[in-house]
């Protein structure tokens, strides 16, 4: 008998979710495939404070150049802009341009529609139960990942991780994460 292994029921859950809202996107949000919406949403959530590159791929987990390319594409697209800032001529903030505002609009009622039909005939103690459990097993496996660093300080971060061969992100609750999935929802 196969024994049942909670954490692939939660990446097919992951993974169903995503289908679902690319199945579902918006036709003004098709310019925003793949990783461009997560960013768009990301650089929307954090309007009040300023992005750069840097920001992107530690977010994200991915490397310097991935997050170039991506990015200038991205500014190709007409879906941002990079900003000069005061502080640091080096440095080139990410901003929202009107077109990528549009996109948002239309990716929050996308995502509510999706995060409704989720959680269609969970009762409010069901759900506060689950978001329990989530904030629980992702505590678990911060404190995994601390104790398996701990034993290991020769070794860089990104060896605990050989099969993605990406960067390990900051960690998940980082500035507005814990709103990231509410606020992509809505």
């Amino acid at each position: 008998m196969d024994r049942h292994i909670l954490s692939m029921d939660l990446r097919a859950l992951t993974r169903s979710i995503d289908r679902y809202l690319g199945e579902t996107m918006p036709p003004s949000a098709c310019d925003a495939t793949g990783g461009n919406a997560h960013i768009i949403m990301f650089l929307a959530r954090n309007r009040d404070r300023d992005v750069y590159q840097h920001t992107i791929e530690q977010k994200f987990c991915i490397s310097r150049s991935t997050a170039s390319r991506v990015l200038a594409l991205m500014e190709k697209k007409g879906m941002i802009v990079r900003e000069s800032v005061d502080h640091d001529a080096r440095l080139k903030k990410i901003v929202l341009t009107d077109q990528a505002d549009a996109i948002v609009n239309d990716l929050k009622r996308s995502g509510a529609d999706m995060e409704r039909r989720l959680l269609a005939g969970l009762s409010a103690r069901e759900l506060e139960t689950l978001s329990a459990c989530i904030a629980r097993m992702r505590a678990n496996l911060d404190e995994a990942r601390g104790e398996f660093h701990a034993c290991q300080p020769g070794r860089h971060p990104a060896a605990a991780a050989p099969q993605t061969g990406r960067p390990v992100c900051e960690d998940a609750n980082e500035t507005n994460d814990k709103n990231d999935t509410k606020e992509e929802s809505k």
